[in-house]
């Protein structure tokens, strides 16, 4: 029965059926089967939502400071950007919720740790910064515990819709297949 029902999860409303990646990546905490596991896959979506809202934050201010990152060419603009892009992946991952919205601003908050530390360590576009600069700690766990949150989240989301676990989840019980599964039992 549980084959039945993920073939109709993947129709859409044409009939046509989506693509399995498709499929994963448009997953929600709604398409997991019990309520405790929805519920703490939405707070480790909205913790990562505000760790990467925060992260934003945190570079439009140090951007827009006096004698801030605004006057360093290449690494100003792009404070500017990832401050703007920060928030605005944070507000797509609030309201979509969707795995894909996960893995981007994951993905985000990922390479700004990794630009960071080689800013740090070796310098970037020619600038060289240092631990000791404001918010530099606290941007770098926050950015971290943020990719955490959102992309172990993401892989929770994921995971039962890969080809080699149609059969189920991985913790021994059923996937509940989506929004139409209730429809396709009846």
């Amino acid at each position: 029965m549980s084959g039945k029902v993920a073939d109709v999860a993947e129709k859409t409303t044409t009939g046509r059926t989506r693509p399995w990646w498709l499929s994963a990546l448009l997953r929600g905490p709604g398409d997991l089967a019990s309520l405790p596991a929805r519920v703490i896959i939405t707070l480790m979506i909205a913790g990562g939502a505000v760790c990467t809202a925060g992260s934003g934050v945190i570079h439009l201010y140090l951007w827009g400071k006096q004698y801030g990152y605004r006057d360093v060419p290449t690494i100003g603009p792009l404070f500017l950007l990832q401050g703007i892009a920060a928030i605005l992946l944070a507000v797509l991952v609030l309201v979509s919720r969707r795995a894909v919205a996960l893995i981007l601003a994951g993905g985000m908050l990922v390479m700004s740790v990794v630009a960071l530390v080689i800013a740090i360590e070796v310098g970037l576009f020619g600038f060289k910064d240092s631990w000791l600069a404001p918010y530099a700690w606290t941007t770098f766990y926050e950015e971290i515990a943020g990719a955490v949150l959102l992309l172990v989240a993401a892989a929770v989301l994921i995971g039962p819709a890969l080809p080699f676990s149609r059969g189920g989840s991985r913790l021994g019980r059923p996937a509940r297949a989506g929004r139409y599964a209730r429809t396709a039992a009846r």
